[in-house]
């Protein structure tokens, strides 16, 4: 186990957790892509016409972050659509195995736990209730509706994380598996810790920014015990 991995964790009083891929595979039962050409779908019955980036995008996230700025007049339909989507997927997504350790090894060693994450929280919370784990979290931040632009990588979520638990964003560690997640920190001051869970991810997300990597969430929950 990396003993920067442990540095990290010892030196931090509180867990931000992002929720798609460190929690579940909120999209496992309901592709992003189908979700993704939904969205499209709804925007062009509604008039608009697709940049040819936006007609070639697969994620979701990517095209509610990119209505903000060709189609600003339909942000809110497509936030309603998108919405009522995720909380359909996350009724069948898969939990990620030992998402359930590491959220026990927090509570043991006395470390508050809040998901923040770029998904809504009404499917955050949906999950959560699912799979019997929102009572081992000390909040939740989804997306602000209406305003895509204040997703990861602005900080707004960590910052509002922190908050909620009264610990100073330099105090805290997010654990996420994007590029934008290792950027959110990086913005509000925090450390990072990248789950890497696909080969080359690794190296991509260090680059990105992240202090330390772990490939596995049952070996992270170690190491929390460990850094206590």
């Amino acid at each position: 186990m990396s003993e920067r991995l442990t540095e990290i964790l010892r030196q931090s009083r509180a867990v931000l957790l992002d929720f798609d891929g460190p929690v579940c595979s909120v999209f496992a039962g309901l592709p992003a892509p189908v979700v993704a050409a939904r969205l499209k779908q709804l925007l062009q019955d509604q008039g608009a016409e697709l940049p040819q980036d936006v007609a070639e995008l697969d994620d979701p996230l990517k095209v509610l972050r990119r209505t903000a700025v060709f189609a600003p007049e339909l942000v809110d339909k497509v936030e309603t659509s998108f919405m009522a989507y995720e909380v359909e997927a996350a009724g069948c997504a898969e939990i990620t195995p030992g998402v359930r350790e590491l959220l026990n090894a927090c509570a043991e060693t006395g470390r508050p736990v809040v998901i923040v994450s770029n998904n809504s929280e009404p499917a955050i919370e949906t999950f959560l209730g699912s799979a019997g784990l929102r009572e081992k979290v000390a909040g939740v931040v989804g997306r602000p509706i209406g305003n895509p632009a204040e997703m990861k990588p602005h900080p707004r979520s960590l910052l509002r994380a922190c908050e909620m638990v009264g610990v100073p964003p330099g105090e805290a560690v997010l654990i996420g598996d994007s590029d934008f997640d290792m950027q959110a920190a990086a913005n509000a001051g925090s450390r990072s810790i990248a789950y890497a869970d696909a080969p080359g991810k690794d190296v991509r997300l260090a680059q990105a920014g992240a202090h330390a990597v772990t490939t596995s969430m049952r070996d992270l929950a170690e190491a929390i015990r460990m850094s206590r």
